[in-house]
Order: C-alpha cells, then structure tokens, then sequence
C-alpha cells in the first residue's frame, strides 16, 4: 500500500513538474518575440508569438503583441483589431489592448467606440499618458472637442516632457482659437529640439486651419453607415484605406500580402 502511495505521489509531482514548466516555457518565448518586435524582426516575432498562444491559448499579452507586430507590417486596421479584442475578451482589465483597440477604431473611423475602448484603458490605470493622449485625439479630431481635448493633453504635459502631448495641445489651442498659448507650444518643442513639430504647429496658426470660428464640424468624419466590424465575423482580406492616427489630413493605403493571421483563434492564410 505504500508502495502504489508513492508512485502515485510521484507521478503527480511530475505532472506539477511539467505544467510548471510549461508555463515557464511560454513566458521565455513570449520575452524573446518582443525583443525581436524592438529590433524591428516582426515576421520572426509572430511566429514566437504564434508559439506562445499555442502553449497558453488565454495569455492576453501574446494576442496583443501580436496584433502589434502585424500592424507593424501593414496589416488591414480591421483584421488587427481582432487581436486586441481577443485580448479584452480574455482580460477585459487590460488598458494596453483597450489603448490598441481605441486606437484601431479611431482609424476605422469609429469614434464612439474609440473613446469607449480608451476610457476603459484609463478606469483601469488612471495614471497612463498613452491613453490620455489618445483621448485627446479623439476628442479633438474626431469630435471637435478642442476644450475637452486640452483637459487630456494639458494632463500629460504637466506630468511628463513628452512632445506628442505639446504637439495635440498646440493643435487644441489652435482649433479653440487661442493663438498665444499655440505660440507658447511651439517655444517648448523648439525647446525639447522638436523642430518639426514646432514648425507643422507655426505652418497651422499661420493658415489658420482647425480654427474653432470655421465651424464645429469635426475635422473627421465618423463612421455612422457601417456596423462595427468587430460585430460580425472575420474580416476578409485585401486593400484598405484608413485615416493615421492623430493625423487629421494623413492617409495610407496597406495591401495584405499571404501570411498566416490567426482570426477568432483559428490560423488561416
């Protein structure tokens, strides 16, 4: 009887052993695709981030990170969109894949659900600039809100030297017409050597654009016609036309080529 009481023991202490170190397993190759994804190695990155979902299909950070690295080479803005939702569905708390989702929706010109997704981001961890920022974007392109835009923007600025938050808080001041604290915009990018940005900021309040008096229309339009297309299911593939994010006048067209996308946890081509 003690004999059968310890090989029983030890077989479950192997089986503990293994699932140990399976889960081990997951988070060593999930460390090794994101430093692939800093030196810019995406497509060697998704197939480690493919591996980590194959070992632990419900870590949220792998199906984000994932959806990152296919928008990093150009992947349609819907079908990238499926990734940061996989992630909230598996953990709704998760502000990064929230901000990710925002922003997507921004680019597919649902704005009412971009401010959704990016307050969710923001209930989660009040403290992130990255969806303070994001706010402020859509509340000023998307909806030409410049005063609530410069609540958000003014945040960051205060807190952190981070140029996009003088930059979008330049653009507000300028949308609400007020021309001299633009001015004291530009001083602070020349001054953190943004000399691009300090010059698109002079470009703008000397033509005058996004000016408040020229109308309340949004300097976006939203995309009131079309259900949301996370709604229904999958996304075919093929070319797309979508506004950048933050950018009111940028446009890019991205072309998907044949490469293995992983849509509702299926990997299709």
């Amino acid at each position: 009887m003690k004999k059968i009481f310890l090989i029983i023991f030890s077989l479950l202490f192997l089986m503990l052993g293994q699932e140990s170190y399976g889960a081990e397993e997951y988070l060593v190759v999930f460390d090794q695709a994101i430093q692939l994804s800093q030196k810019g190695e995406a497509e060697e990155a998704i197939k480690l981030y493919e591996k980590v979902i194959e070992l632990n299909p419900n870590f949220a950070p792998a199906y984000n990170y994932l959806g990152m690295a296919y928008q990093s080479m150009g992947l349609d803005i819907v079908e990238v969109a499926w990734y940061f939702k996989a992630a909230i569905d598996i953990d709704p708390s998760f502000d990064h894949a929230n901000i990710n989702l925002g922003k997507a929706y921004y680019n597919m010109g649902h704005f009412d659900l971009a401010e959704l997704y990016t307050l969710k981001a923001l209930e989660t961890n009040p403290n992130s600039w990255e969806a303070k920022i994001s706010l402020g974007w859509i509340y000023l392109f998307g909806k030409s809100d410049p005063e609530k835009a410069i609540v958000y923007f003014k945040d960051v600025s205060d807190g952190i030297s981070h140029p996009s938050a003088f930059f979008g808080l330049g653009m507000a001041y300028s949308m609400a017409g007020d021309a001299p604290r633009v001015l004291g915009c530009i001083t602070t990018l020349r001054e953190m050597d943004e000399d691009a940005l300090a010059t698109q900021l002079e470009s703008i309040i000397r033509e005058d654009r996004f000016q408040k008096k020229q109308g309340d229309r949004p300097a976006l339009q939203e995309t009131k016609d079309r259900a949301d297309p996370l709604a229904g299911p999958a996304p075919s593939r093929g070319a797309n036309v979508q506004t950048s994010f933050g950018s009111p006048s940028a446009t890019k067209i991205t072309v998907t080529g044949a490469i293995p996308v992983r849509l509702k946890g299926k990997l299709t081509d």
